[in-house]
């Protein structure tokens, strides 16, 4: 789909089919800021391409499934394999893939703690301290009395659903806030900010269950700018994208006065989200230079607490023996992978064991389809397997 599909607008630019066009054309739907790589950066990968086509795995009903009828049941855009830092396998649906960025929905958020990472490693992010050290500003929100450590990990109790098809209520309100949805004339001031800081505590106690919370995400990228007094594009620009060898710039979706929409509105080439990939595989290391602590990743890799994510209720079983820290999947199989997922069949799998770190970018019509989510995994470790 080359040409901007004629009956596209703000409140249908997620679905199908329109989505097939405007996830990699994000910045000609919404406002967005740029997140410049290095001046006269190219791509440096190794390669060394295996054949992986005949690959079967278990797919869906108990099918047999090649990674063709995986790329075709999740409207699959791109496909990429690293293995011990080399470029194995590059699939692409077509061409134009290849070099524009790609929304990546919630994998942002484990992008957005990467860089986290980063500052705590400077000493400038206490995980540890309360939300309001940062931002007295939310006080009275229901961030009032929780810790920067369970806004990472999503043990904040929030008056809030995630639900993505709704048509009204606080998570549309939420949508209009980022920029992502059309806003009524008396809507046009109430931004990112104002969302967060008018939610409310949940029925609970914070730090003892897992409840997924986009805006809690929204709220860390929000705390990194106020912690740096710098703009969230320039500081991820400056500390992770150009140190880590991207090869082209990306973006991120602002809302109308700027805020960023780090919960969801990272957009990059396939290529670079696989350098992001072997980052965090290489311990946050690239080359000589630790970009990352070593030890915030080897949190999110094994740092979770299984109980707190057990009491998630049905969002958890994808992973029954894992766990989520630092806004990274701890999935908690016998390799020890983890990963960044995002709506609409997003993913950056990496297993340390394999060695091999995999980026999937999709259209998928369904936002959450818990089936074809469980076919990526298998597809994922057959492919690991490989290895």
């Amino acid at each position: 789909m080359a040409q901007r599909p004629p009956a596209m607008n703000l409140s249908n630019w997620r679905k199908s089919p329109y989505s097939q066009w405007s996830f990699h054309h994000v910045r000609e739907v919404i406002p967005t800021e740029p997140i410049p790589a290095r001046k006269g950066a190219t791509s440096d990968w190794q390669t060394d391409e295996r054949p992986l086509e005949s690959l079967g795995f278990e797919g869906r009903a108990g099918e047999t499934w090649s990674l063709q009828q995986l790329f075709q049941a999740t409207s699959t855009d791109a496909l990429l394999v690293a293995h011990q830092g080399k470029l194995v396998y590059e699939w692409y649906s077509h061409k134009d893939i290849e070099h524009l960025p790609h929304i990546v929905f919630s994998v942002s958020k484990s992008i957005t703690a990467s860089l986290a990472g980063f500052l705590v490693g400077q000493g400038l992010l206490d995980p540890a301290a309360q939300v309001t050290d940062y931002l007295p500003e939310l006080s009275d929100s229901a961030y009032g009395e929780c810790s920067v450590q369970q806004v990472l990990d999503m043990t904040v109790s929030l008056d809030f659903e995630e639900l993505y098809d709704a048509k009204e209520g606080k998570f549309v309100e939420y949508r209009i806030s980022t920029g992502w949805h059309p806003a009524d004339p008396d809507q046009v001031d109430f931004c990112l900010h104002d969302f967060l800081i008018s939610l409310k505590p949940g029925p609970g106690p914070h730090g003892r269950v897992f409840e997924y919370k986009s805006p809690n995400s929204d709220l860390l990228g929000w705390i990194l700018e106020s912690i740096a007094q710098e703009r969230l594009a320039d500081l991820f620009s400056k500390h992770l994208w150009q140190p880590m060898g991207a090869e082209a710039d990306a973006y991120i979706t602002v809302d109308r006065k700027g805020a960023p929409r780090t919960a969801g509105g990272y957009c990059a080439i396939p290529r670079d989200l696989l350098r992001l990939g072997e980052l965090m595989r290489n311990a946050g290391r690239v080359g000589d230079r630790q970009v990352i602590p070593p030890d915030w990743v080897q949190q999110c890799r094994e740092g979770g607490d299984h109980e707190v994510w057990r009491r998630g209720g049905s969002i958890t079983e994808k992973f029954s023996h894992g766990s989520y820290r630092n806004k990274w999947y701890q999935t908690g199989n016998s390799h020890g992978a983890f990963c960044a997922i995002g709506i609409h069949s997003q993913w950056i799998y990496i297993d340390p064991l394999a060695e091999v770190v995999i980026v999937k970018l999709s259209s998928q019509g369904d936002p959450l389809n818990a089936e074809l989510a469980a076919a990526n995994l298998r597809a994922f470790e057959a492919i690991c397997a490989a290895f």
